[in-house]
């Protein structure tokens, strides 16, 4: 089993629809997969056709008398599953957010991978979310404009994997941060994730952009990068 954790460099770069892409690309390429939505917004269920009320999850449960938090796993379509957070009252979140190590041991036997939808890094270069065992694989989420280019230079990505999203080959300045981050970002990922009108329809569908759009830009650079996440696993 992976474990791929995915968080934003800063917040709104599309970290939940990436989630729930690249659920659905590594599904596609026959591999049993969980995302689990670790992030108190709890939207990625919005990504699996969920009903806008929805409130149930793994944080919820565990307030019931007597529920578990895997009670609330919903699968998806054969083979892929979503666990999300709940809907929970402002302050009452609890320290079961911080008991995922133990949790995805008891996973491991059943999913190929494990993505996990964690809130955007702390100041200081620190994930948001719950602790986690290693290894894990992180990816921070980026689009390559100066906002993240000055938290690049001012907090560093550690040992991170670097993603770009939403990226616009016309931009000039797009262009000149991906060469520049290429040359001194050791961790950059090959693969980046274009601009694409249909990964925002995506999500006006309740859908992972491919299911929705399968033959988009987006859909077949999400597949390629499922398809490098892969090899990496095979090289590790």
């Amino acid at each position: 089993m992976t474990v791929v954790a995915l968080s934003g460099l800063r917040g709104g770069v599309g970290t939940t629809s990436m989630v729930a892409a690249l659920g659905f690309a590594l599904h596609g390429l026959q591999q049993r997969v969980l995302m689990i939505d670790l992030h108190p917004r709890n939207l990625l269920r919005l990504h699996c056709n969920l009903a806008l009320d929805a409130t149930r999850g793994w944080a919820t449960a565990e307030q019931d008398a007597e529920g578990r938090w895997s009670e609330a796993l919903f699968e998806v379509v054969e083979g892929l599953y979503l666990l999300p957070f709940g809907r929970l009252e402002v302050g009452a979140l609890n320290e079961q957010a911080q008991e995922w190590t133990q949790r995805l041991q008891q996973l491991q036997a059943h999913f190929d991978w494990i993505l996990l939808d964690m809130p955007a890094i702390l100041p200081g270069g620190q994930p948001g979310g719950p602790a986690l065992p290693e290894p894990v694989t992180r990816i921070r989420v980026l689009e390559a404009d100066a906002a993240c280019h000055a938290l690049l230079s001012t907090e560093g990505a550690g040992d991170d994997f670097l993603l770009v999203n939403r990226f616009d080959p016309i931009s000039q300045l797009q262009r000149d941060l991906l060469l520049l981050w290429g040359e001194r970002q050791g961790k950059l990922i090959p693969q980046v994730i274009h601009r694409d009108e249909a990964m925002a329809c995506a999500l006006a569908w309740k859908s992972p952009v491919g299911y929705y759009a399968p033959d988009s830009l987006a859909s077949h650079d999400v597949r390629s990068l499922a398809t490098w996440l892969l090899a990496q696993g095979a090289q590790g």
